[in-house]
């Protein structure tokens, strides 16, 4: 029987009534690394959901009571897999939503390892933020498995699972975590994660979007400009080559502080070091600017260290952005670390053949501390790379 094409454009993809396939037989014909959806699929799955919320067809439950009014959470991955993904992949033949989208399949080279207690917003936010550049499509359980077969069944012993495939026919792995608890405190993610270490796969941490970034940033922005002005008003009326020694005063103030916050941790004292930083570079740019009605040589001067005014003023902005990202960064390890013991028999498992599955291959291999040891790498790391395992 032929099988239907993949839609490029999914929003011309009837999800009321699915292209029917049969989903046991494709998933026997189509190899698990190839059971995966785009960047766009998530994002189109997403915006589904939301609609889904708002006309009361995806609802919470005692499990998950998610505010239909949050879009920085959603509702739940069990909850979305139960009254969307089984329901409309159910009518589609029982594929995966990954091969009702692209019955043909789409290689993997993004393998993306999560705890299913996050919230789909939270965690379609945080893969497209962290999504690889070179990455095109993803291998994520929820969407690549099928949900309305007998998983139990695919998976046999873990080396040779759909998931085990899949990440090692991907050239990254992202940790997504989570505002509920450690990702590493569940059975199939911690052994995902060795996994991928062991296999020397290039390993990162999903991090959300940083909020009102550019609300941040556009206010330090505005301080600077604010300070230009004040500063170049009052710095015309006086005869700045009569006050040399203030040339030396406005290199430390544009430069000095930006210094010192970047040997400090984060805290509110950075902040007002930075901010005093956009202050001290403005006043240095409108100081040295008032000057270029000088001779030709000291105007070339001033011009020069006018550049050199506007470049602390890019760095601050540049140092200001990165202290956000550096706070959604620490959020996020402090979400990884949540619940987590340490200890690989601590971690649970939705069915516990599963758990024994794995311990009784690492306790076969006997690699069961060398799990625990690159959990602890990663989380200290915050990820891996060839290059930093080799250091």
């Amino acid at each position: 029987a032929m099988r239907p094409r993949a839609l490029t454009d999914r929003a011309c993809f009837d999800f009321e009534r699915p292209p029917v396939v049969d989903g046991p037989r494709l998933h026997r014909d189509v190899p698990p690394e190839r059971w995966c959806v785009s960047r766009s699929d998530l994002a189109h799955l997403r915006r589904l959901v939301g609609r889904r919320v708002l006309d009361g067809r995806l609802e919470p439950t005692e499990r998950d009571t998610f505010d239909a009014s949050d879009e920085r959470i959603g509702p739940c991955i069990h909850t979305v897999n139960k009254q969307l993904i089984v329901p409309i992949t159910e009518k589609a033949g029982r594929p995966s939503w990954a091969l009702m989208l692209h019955p043909d399949g789409l290689l993997c080279d993004l393998f993306v390892t999560h705890g299913w207690a996050e919230g789909i917003y939270e965690f379609i936010d945080k893969v497209l933020n962290s999504w690889p550049r070179e990455a095109n499509h993803v291998y994520c359980c929820m969407l690549s498995n099928p949900q309305c077969l007998d998983i139990g069944g695919l998976i046999g012993s873990p080396r040779e699972s759909p998931f085990a495939r899949a990440l090692l026919a991907a050239p990254c792995m992202l940790v997504v975590p989570n505002h509920s608890g450690s990702i590493y405190s569940r059975v199939w993610c911690a052994y995902e994660a060795f996994l991928a270490y062991s296999e020397g796969k290039v390993i990162k941490t999903a991090t959300a979007p940083v909020k009102c970034l550019s609300y941040h940033v556009g206010l330090m922005s505005l301080t600077m400009v604010a300070v230009f002005c004040i500063a170049w008003l009052s710095f015309c009326r006086v005869e700045a080559e009569d006050i040399r020694w203030v040339d030396g005063m406005m290199y430390l103030v544009g430069s000095l502080p930006l210094i010192v916050a970047g040997c400090l941790p984060l805290s509110p004292v950075t902040v007002a070091l930075l901010y005093l930083n956009a202050a001290g570079a403005s006043c240095m740019t409108a100081w040295f600017g008032a000057k270029l009605s000088a001779d030709v040589v000291s105007r070339i001067l001033n011009v020069s260290v006018c550049i050199l005014g506007l470049s602390f003023c890019a760095a601050t902005l540049v140092a200001e952005a990165d202290r956000l990202w550096q706070i959604q960064g620490q959020e996020e390890a402090r979400q990884l670390r949540r619940g987590y013991t340490g200890c690989l028999r601590d971690a649970q498992s939705s069915d516990p053949r599963d758990k024994e599955r794995i311990m009784c291959e690492l306790a076969a291999s006997g690699l069961e501390e060398e799990v625990s040891g690159a959990i602890e790498v990663l989380l200290v790391a915050g990820g891996a790379t060839p290059t930093l395992r080799g250091a």
